[in-house]
């Protein structure tokens, strides 16, 4: 026995096999346009296989395109019998405004009701136009009325005419709209033709209403050539004043609106430069490149004057001027740029060890959104089954066939799970709060709409020495200069002068010259304890590096072993647990609908469900967080 199809249908001479679905909540277009697009990314059929939309889908093309020739040649003939009516362009352009005023409010009832645009709806359009307009053809038609009576003053002729015909012009929208309020709260056979159409033409009215009595009237004295050049310095700096309104609180809601973007991990990785961690350590490396020039510096010049065997009296003695310079061992200077130039280096390699940190901080905290993100996804899809459910629960409850337990049951898991939902949004929001910090941006940015991927076993480890390591080795040459600057400090220093002096009564003046060193002779142990420090501080630095070696291969293995362990926890919800899990949810929800199962047997069968669904996506992440730190202490 073989399970086959029960019927082969053909059509024009090909085969063709139905693949049908409802759709409730969402226009049919936009979901045949997703069905699309998914079809054409994920599936490949083969050579001489195609898809055809049909349906309800069909009929909305045909519909469509109907109307695309309808709704033109109805707003056409609109027009031409106003002007026909009026026989004026001007006054039938006045009334034809009547049509954008009542479509705006044709589509905020649908934005207000949820309810899709449909062929019911543009037909609703249609039918609004043709009403709306009466209430302009009521007031234009008074206005020119009391024009021949002789009322030449376009502002009394207006308000006059807006008085007088007040109570039509509601009277006339508010017959038409509480007509179609029956159609609007339809909910039997039919409903879902009914209600577009109404909602479009209660609303259209509600706004085409209030509109004319208001815009119509203004737009009258403003097109009226008596009253045009005494209206139209006060009117053009309102409508401009309007505009600039309207432009700065656009700019201002798309400034208050927080720019969402959706990058893969390594465009993060990359965005990551701008963390301030690098410009600090920038700012180090031209510290250090500043201070190697000061390591020739020598010490002050002194400029002295002595007066000697000074007698006013009988006006004789010595006045001497000079200059004085210290220099110490010539060796130092080479040894302190040379401490300098070690120092340089760890600014310079410090900047691998950001590299790594960062890196290894931006994937975790990528990779947990990602997992806090299809979490969101799961109960999203949960909630979306218990909505369903509970209308399933609700309608047995009205026929009889069950008691209301199961309604307040399913109505309970609703309510927690849109707890977890709200939680795990605030999770999200954490983590990107964290995200722009380390990225050192106001953009929020998410990780791709897409399946939590499993990262790649790691490979193997990297020859060159980790960052951390390197720094800690450059720790030990800094020490090892220090020494050599302590050793050079034990070395004499030399100083000189040079003097020009002049005897009191000498007509000519004698200059001269003296130097002398400097030899640690009574600090010379305190110097020898110099050199021993900076040489304990060296051992230091090594004993360091190697406790440092020790951790870190340590913990290398121990991450790889967390790896490991994760990997085969993993790999049972990959070939089986997920598997099971959908089988569960489908099978439990049929026999559910069927009345084969209880709620109750129900809850726990999805709770089973959802729970292998969750460990998944909690393995998963401990899974690619455990790849993550493995791969910082590789250096990949």
């Amino acid at each position: 026995f073989k399970t086959g199809p029960a019927q082969i249908s053909r059509e024009a001479g090909k085969r063709r096999i139905y693949v049908s679905f409802n759709v409730s909540g969402r226009d049919v277009s936009s979901v045949v346009k997703e069905a699309q697009q998914k079809l054409n990314d994920k599936v490949k059929l083969p050579p001489g296989y195609y898809y055809t939309y049909g349906g309800t889908f069909e009929n909305l093309q045909k519909a469509s395109a109907r109307l695309m020739i309808v709704v033109p040649l109805a707003l056409l003939l609109i027009f031409f019998l106003l002007y026909l009516t009026f026989s004026s362009v001007k006054d039938a352009s006045l009334i034809f405004t009547a049509i954008p005023m009542s479509a705006i409010g044709g589509v905020f009832a649908l934005l207000i009701r949820g309810m899709p645009f449909s062929i019911s709806g543009g037909v609703g359009f249609i039918a609004l136009f043709g009403v709306a307009v009466l209430n302009g053809i009521v007031l234009i038609s008074t206005f020119n009325q009391l024009e021949k009576d002789g009322m030449k003053d376009v502002m009394q002729r207006v308000l006059e005419g807006t008085k007088i015909r007040l109570r039509p012009v509601l009277m006339t929208a508010a017959v038409a709209a509480l007509g179609f309020i029956p159609m609007a709260l339809s909910s039997g056979a039919g409903a879902e033709v009914q209600k577009p159409l109404a909602t479009v033409v209660i609303g259209g009215l509600i706004t085409a209403t209030l509109l004319t009595l208001v815009l119509l009237p203004c737009l009258y004295i403003i097109f009226s050539k008596k009253r045009k050049m005494k209206i139209k310095p006060v009117v053009i700096p309102i409508i401009i004043g309007i505009g600039i309104i309207l432009l700065t609180s656009s700019n201002s809601l798309q400034a208050q609106q927080p720019s969402v973007r959706r990058l893969p991990v390594s465009e993060v990785i990359t965005l990551a430069k701008n963390n301030l961690l690098y410009d600090i350590n920038n700012q180090q490396i031209n510290k250090g490149k500043v201070q190697i020039n000061s390591a020739t510096a020598l010490p002050k010049t002194g400029v002295f004057a002595e007066n000697e065997d000074f007698r006013p009296s009988d006006n004789k003695g010595i006045l001497k001027i000079g200059v004085s310079q210290n220099i110490v061992w010539p060796g130092l200077y080479k040894a302190q740029k040379n401490l300098y130039s070690e120092q340089l280096k760890y600014y310079q390699a410090n900047t691998a060890a950001i590299d790594v940190d960062i890196k290894r901080d931006v994937r975790t905290i990528y990779y947990q959104l990602w997992y806090l993100q299809d979490k969101q996804q799961l109960y999203q899809r949960l909630d979306s089954i218990y909505k369903s459910l509970n209308d399933a629960a609700i309608l047995r409850v009205k026929t009889g066939d069950s008691p209301g337990l199961d309604s307040i049951s399913a109505n309970v898991r609703m309510k927690e799970l849109q707890a977890i939902l709200q939680q795990t949004g605030n999770d999200v929001q954490i983590q990107q709060r964290i995200m722009m910090q380390l990225l050192n941006t106001d953009e929020t940015l998410l990780p791709l709409l897409l399946p939590l991927e499993k990262l790649p076993m790691p490979g193997t480890a990297d020859d060159s020495l980790h960052p951390v390591l390197a720094l800690q080795a450059q720790n030990i040459k800094i020490a090892n200069a220090g020494i050599a600057v302590s050793k050079n400090e034990n070395k004499p220093e030399f100083s000189g002068r040079f003097f020009s002096q002049r005897l009191w009564g000498a007509k000519d003046p004698v200059s001269g010259f003296s130097v002398s060193a400097a030899f640690p002779l009574f600090g010379a142990s305190a110097y020898r304890n110099k050199v021993k420090v900076a040489q304990a501080e060296m051992s230091v630095q090594q004993k360091q590096y190697d406790y440092n070696n020790q951790v870190l291969t340590m913990q290398r293995m121990q991450r790889l072993q967390e790896v490991e362990r994760n990997r085969s926890m993993l790999a049972f919800y990959e070939t089986t647990g997920l598997k099971q899990a959908n089988e569960i949810i489908k099978a439990s929800s049929l026999a559910y609908r069927a009345g084969e199962i209880s709620f109750a047997e129900l809850s726990q069968f999805l709770s089973q469900a959802i729970e292998i669904q969750k460990n998944y996506l909690e393995n998963l992440n401990i899974y690619n967080q455990s790849v993550i730190q493995y791969n910082y202490y590789i250096n990949q």
